[in-house]
């Protein structure tokens, strides 16, 4: 026993000094755990980006909750455009890293940059000058528009930053360099909390900005942690090669990028759209409602980020392991990397059920929306115990190159059957919000049994990008 808790406690110092870098030789169990801990750590972390704000913002009261939740539900729509070209970044840079061709893995690493700074820009502009149309869309009235305005502004300005830091560490992770992508959502929560303390509330000759100041703290973490992220790839990192020959700009790269980002990021845009419109169906429900939602699917992406971590280490060792000529390989590491997700999740949704109300209740003394937040907890509980294989086969999946049959899974999940259901059952049916958390439950329990379905027919393994 002595002697397996040091292996683990060793294997635990590689994972996080980040020093392993051939994925594809080996025992499965230990590239699984090696790159697993890490990708978790890294969306552990991220999700602290959102329970952050919600500890400092929820103590300004329900308005902040709800402008705050409808600038996220907004930001996703532009995060996912972000996660469809990290998605094929780390398709193409994990198989060519696979087939041992690192010059050309630092070549699609800078093609990647490029296209990230543009889409970057272009998205912070449009959405900073529709700043106030977008929310007002989203269901905000005029009072609470007046409110959040300068808040929204400032959060959309920035977004750009937010879509780089997504493309950066989706290079450092299909290079096999989680470590690195984990250290940036290290640096950047910590930035946020720092910056979220003083300028939220204010301290000595720094002045309370209020929700302005969650706004200003993270433009300021983000801006750090990309400018660490950039000096790490063309400065010190030893994965990719990254001369003056990879700075060219590559149209072939390019294209290939773009068309894998297409389909990807078509694939977010279906959730994520369709969490916008679900804020647009339960604010029909009342403000109770909508806040109770909004935070209680804040706590669900606390607990659940850290397995889409855990997912994503499944799809860097899908992508290197096909590069490899491995195929059984990939799918080895896909059973046991969903295993691992199985745990952690089935301990989340005991949590949930049991201990959500009294989660919740640390953000908010409002009992009618302590319990819409409470009641939506034990409904996601349910949910969890299906998460667990849905998450790591769609990643494996997408670095594998069937992007398209993955959107195609989201399109009959949320369009099909969670958005039609939550309508008919809490609009129409007037179920209020038991409809709505039971149509995403339903949603969920069939992405499930389709994407088991799709991975044991095998035809992703034979794909070539």
């Amino acid at each position: 026993m002595i002697l397996k808790i040091k292996s683990i406690l060793s294997l635990l110092r590689i994972a996080l000094r980040g020093t392993e870098r051939n994925f594809t030789i080996g025992s499965v169990n230990r590239a699984t755990f090696l790159l697993a801990i890490p990708t978790m750590l890294e969306l552990s972390m991220e999700s602290l980006f959102v329970i952050v704000d919600l500890l400092f913002v929820s103590r300004l009261g329900e308005q902040a909750i709800t402008i705050v939740g409808i600038n996220n539900s907004v930001l996703i729509l532009l995060q996912s455009v972000a996660t469809g070209l990290g998605i094929a970044t780390t398709a193409i840079i994990a198989r060519r890293i696979g087939e041992g061709k690192a010059v050309t893995a630092g070549h699609t690493a800078m093609q990647a940059v490029y296209l990230g700074l543009a889409v970057g820009i272009c998205f912070s502009l449009l959405a900073f000058v529709f700043s106030k149309e977008i929310i007002l869309f989203s269901g905000a009235d005029a009072a609470l528009m007046a409110y959040g305005q300068v808040y929204t502004t400032i959060m959309f300005a920035g977004a750009g930053l937010m879509i780089m830091r997504i493309i950066l560490n989706g290079i450092f992770r299909g290079s096999g360099d989680a470590f690195r992508a984990m250290r940036a959502l290290v640096m950047a929560n910590l930035i946020n909390m720092v910056f979220c303390a003083l300028l939220i509330f204010g301290f000595g000759p720094i002045p309370a900005f209020g929700i302005v100041g969650a706004g200003i703290a993270m433009v300021i973490a983000n801006t750090l942690v990309v400018t660490y992220q950039l000096w790490h790839l063309l400065k010190t990192n030893k994965r990719l090669v990254i001369t003056r020959r990879q700075w060219r700009v590559a149209p072939t790269i390019i294209n290939k990028l773009i068309k894998l980002a297409a389909a990807g990021t078509l694939q977010f845009l279906i959730p994520s759209s369709s969490r916008f419109l679900m804020i647009v169906i339960v604010a029909k429900l009342g403000e109770s409602t909508l806040a109770g939602y909004i935070l209680a699917n804040r706590l669900v992406l606390f607990t659940v980020l850290p397995a889409w971590g855990i997912a994503n280490a499944a799809g860097v060792l899908t992508g290197q392991n096909l590069g490899a000529k491995q195929p059984e390989r990939a799918v080895e590491s896909v059973w046991k990397t969903g295993l691992i997700n199985m745990c952690y999740l089935g301990a989340m949704a005991a949590f949930l059920f049991f201990c959500g109300r009294s989660l919740a209740s640390l953000f908010t003394n409002d009992p009618d929306v302590l319990d819409n937040a409470a009641l939506y907890l034990r409904y996601m509980a349910v949910a969890y115990f299906f998460f667990g294989y849905t998450m790591v086969i769609s990643r494996a999946l997408n670095a594998s190159g069937a992007v398209n049959t993955v959107t195609l899974l989201n399109v009959l999940m949320f369009y099909l059957i969670q958005l039609p259901c939550a309508y008919l059952l809490a609009i129409k049916l007037s179920w209020g919000g038991v409809g709505v958390f039971t149509a995403i439950m339903i949603s969920e329990v069939v992405l499930a049994t389709a994407c088991l379905i799709v991975f044991k027919l095998g035809k992703w393994k034979k794909i070539n990008i």
